[in-house]
């Protein structure tokens, strides 16, 4: 859960013996878990050096462990939606060090460390890689968590490329608070606690992580993300390691890959609303054989809920409303599925 996140920065952001606080963005890129590619690099300079006795022994493990997957990491947020740690974390590290001044180096073009970090080079890459061919299939499909009360491991429903929806999320969450943390630096575990909603969800409404689509959408521009993913494939023309993987891609091609890439990307994830996959709830299987329907649909309808009458407010409560209304009719009605 991100949960475990915040705790781990609240133990983090306290000052150590010398008097200093560990930043975990620049700590987590120190051992490899974001931040691993060359544009990302090219951005933000090399990893620094693991600082000794940065993480006591009581809280080591929890570190490791939300950690061992390297840049694929992910937790499982209260909205429901499922985050990649390496986007968030590099977007966290560019907002701490523009708010310090630090300076970003010159690259040509110019390009924004803020989305060149999140999601430019990731999108640009998949594409010319494994999505090249218009058919939307770098963006992959979600997941589902082995548990949604104790989530440990994450299975993709599809083709593991490079963005799937936890990259997404990531990316997104990294840029709205990468450039929030820009404006006004605050703590970073207060920042994940107020905008994921964490430990303190009760009636006050949906954390600010549910609206993540449209604010990214906001904040961004519909020309925004076309230019700094086309700015981005340039300035990995000019990098050894990704050198030789455009060197066969005219400029041309390379940039009109780039421009559709940033165009599905806001289709799919900014545009069209997040959709909760049934193994994420924790649904029965259907009983019988479901008939699929035929796109594109005629009509679609979205149907109220009698009981529980109260609306959820947190993913838990609304996965377990879903799971009881399905009983019901299963169990009580004797139909497949929910009757809708």
């Amino acid at each position: 859960h991100t949960d475990s996140v915040v705790e781990l920065l609240e133990s983090l952001e306290l000052p150590d013996a010398a008097g200093a606080a560990v930043p975990l963005p620049a700590l987590a890129r120190a051992l490899g878990a974001s931040c691993i590619t060359p544009g990302c690099r090219a951005v933000l300079g090399e990893p620094p050096e693991v600082p000794s006795a940065t993480v006591d022994h009581e809280r080591w493990p929890l570190f490791t462990h939300l950690l061992d997957a390297g840049a694929g990491s992910v937790v499982l947020a209260p909205d429901g939606s499922t985050v990649a740690l390496g986007p968030l974390l590099a977007g966290l590290e560019v907002g701490v060090k523009a708010a310090s001044g630090w300076p970003f180096p010159s690259l040509e073009p110019p390009v924004d460390p803020l989305y060149a970090v999140t999601i430019a080079e990731v999108l640009a890459t998949s594409y010319l890689t494994g999505g090249g061919a218009g058919d939307r299939a770098a963006l992959a499909p979600a997941g589902c968590w082995d548990d949604v009360d104790n989530p440990q491991n994450y299975t993709l429903t599809g083709p593991p490329w490079l963005v799937p929806e936890a990259v997404a999320n990531g990316a997104m969450d990294g840029v709205l608070l990468g450039a929030r943390l820009a404006r006004e630096p605050v703590p970073l575990a207060r920042l994940l606690r107020g905008y994921y909603g964490t430990g303190n969800l009760t009636g006050k409404g949906r954390p600010p992580s549910s609206y993540r689509r449209r604010d990214f959408g906001a904040w961004t521009g519909p020309e925004k993300l076309e230019e700094e993913v086309v700015a981005m494939l340039r300035v990995l023309r000019t990098l050894p390691p990704t050198r030789e993987l455009l060197e066969a891609v005219g400029m041309e091609e390379a940039e009109a890959v780039g421009r559709r890439a940033a165009r599905d990307f806001a289709e799919v994830y900014v545009e069209c609303p997040a959709i909760v996959p049934r193994c994420m709830w924790g649904a029965r299987p259907y009983r019988g054989t479901p008939k699929a329907l035929s796109l594109p649909l005629g009509s679609v309808y979205i149907h109220h809920t009698f009981e529980p009458s109260a609306p959820c407010r947190t993913f838990r409560a609304c996965a377990g409303a879903m799971r009881s209304m399905q009983r019901f009719h299963q169990d009580t009605r004797g139909w497949d599925d929910i009757g809708y």
